[in-house]
């Protein structure tokens, strides 16, 4: 396995999908509680009309 190939062990990565208004409220939430919480612009969902979906990195402080 190459360097570049590694999995990184201290990530995690969370996908948040729904209406923007709940995604908006679930996002901050969580980057309240988890300072290291580094969201994603919101993506049009590919499957659900009106949703959008946010993408999170968190890392271990």
């Amino acid at each position: 396995m190459t360097e570049s190939s590694k999995h990184r062990l201290d990530l995690a990565r969370v996908r948040v999908i729904g209406p923007p208004d709940v995604v908006e409220k679930v996002v901050e939430a969580i980057t309240t509680a988890l300072t290291s919480a580094s969201p994603s612009k919101p993506y049009p969902s590919r499957h659900n009309a009106g949703h959008v979906r946010v993408y999170l990195e968190v890392t271990p402080v």
